[in-house]
């Protein structure tokens, strides 16, 4: 006997992504498309890639989503575009068993402006390090909306983790920099976070911004003493922390303003 599906109470066919319904089986990308897709496209296609290989997903052709991506921008209308790229799997229903295919699912709506400064709070859980799903862009995103909403329910903006060591990670949608005495410091990947595309644009340039940049497992104390801290992601490219729990970060300094500017450029938004 197959099996058999009811949506409100009305059957259908056994069509849907179930997998990834059921099971958050499923990688995905966001970025801004700003009359053409991102300058570090491939970057975004090398994390789904590495996203697919972890859950055993069939990888769809480069070609093939740039087709459905063109198709949903062109259906649009709109110039600047925030776009979400998703690869779904297909397949039986039991959990243990393989993914047994794919379906790509785009997502496209108008570029929503970023804030101009961010309030965060620590999140009141956190988060394990050996996981294996932080390093992937998963459909696994309760405890990113857990502590999301519970930061907007204190007043943040955003939420900031930590893991079971008590060393920063991440955002709730980004990943964070600081800098203090000359050096920008960010979290080492072996925190469990998100190595973000824009993370990695930023470490890729430090030879041109002449500022050395340093990984590794920091405590929080190191950031709230810091001479200016920021959040990046794909959408926002950066933008500055002004306050975290009750402690104030400073903001308009002109290294952070130069370090802005250089990321702007080399996402091409400039």
């Amino acid at each position: 006997m197959s099996d058999q599906l009811y949506l409100s109470g009305k059957k259908v066919n056994n069509e849907l992504p179930l997998r990834s319904l059921f099971y958050g089986e499923g990688v995905f990308e966001t970025f801004r498309y700003n009359s053409g897709p991102p300058v570090h496209f491939d970057k975004h296609l090398k994390r789904l890639n590495e996203g697919t290989d972890l859950l055993q997903l069939k990888m769809p052709d480069e070609s093939y989503i740039k087709d459905l991506i063109d198709q949903a921008v062109g259906d649009s209308g709109i110039a600047d575009l925030y776009i979400k790229l998703c690869v779904l799997s297909e397949g039986s229903n039991p959990f243990y068993e393989s993914s047994q295919g794919s379906q790509v699912l785009i997502l496209a709506m108008e570029y929503p402006k970023p804030k101009d400064s961010i309030k965060a709070g620590v999140c009141s859980f956190t988060k394990n390090s050996s996981s294996p799903i932080l390093k992937i862009k998963s459909f696994n995103y309760l405890e990113n909306i857990i502590a999301r909403r519970e930061a907007l329910s204190k007043g943040y903006d955003e939420v900031l983790f930590l893991n079971e060591k008590g060393n920063i990670t991440e955002g709730g949608a980004g990943n964070i920099f600081w800098y203090k005495t000359g050096t920008l410091y960010t979290p080492s990947v072996d925190c469990g976070l998100l190595p973000g595309t824009t993370r990695e644009i930023l470490l890729d340039i430090k030879d041109k911004l002449g500022i050395e940049i340093e990984e590794g497992g920091f405590s929080l104390e190191g950031l709230l003493s810091s001479e200016f801290a920021f959040f990046t992601n794909s959408l926002m490219g950066s933008v500055p922390i002004t306050q975290i729990n009750n402690q104030m970060i400073p903001l308009n300094n002109p290294v952070y303003t130069m370090i802005q500017k250089e990321l702007l450029q080399e996402l091409g938004w400039i």
